[in-house]
């Protein structure tokens, strides 16, 4: 060893526990093989990066959003049936 290596500070490398230490359930992810596992997942993950609030209440916008153009969809539909069994 010459003087130089000597002197040098080495920093102590970390070890495999603290490299995956927090990140189980970010591997386990894919092993969900049903939606409600993976729903739980999500949930876990979002709440992991602090958004678990925010998706959440976006997320069940979003569902709202989707029901309220479906019901206006099939009111739509049954309107326009409704036109042409009158119309023939």
């Amino acid at each position: 060893m010459t003087d130089y290596e000597k002197k040098l500070v080495k920093s102590p490398e970390p070890s495999l526990e603290q490299l995956v230490d927090g990140t189980e359930f970010m591997v386990c992810m894919p092993e969900a093989s049903t939606e409600s596992e993976w729903l739980k997942k999500i949930s876990k993950f979002e709440d992991f990066l602090g958004i678990g609030d925010e998706a959440s209440k976006l997320a069940q916008e979003q569902k709202a959003k989707a029901r309220i153009l479906q019901s206006c969809r099939r009111r739509r539909r049954s309107g326009e049936e409704g036109i042409e069994g009158e119309a023939g």
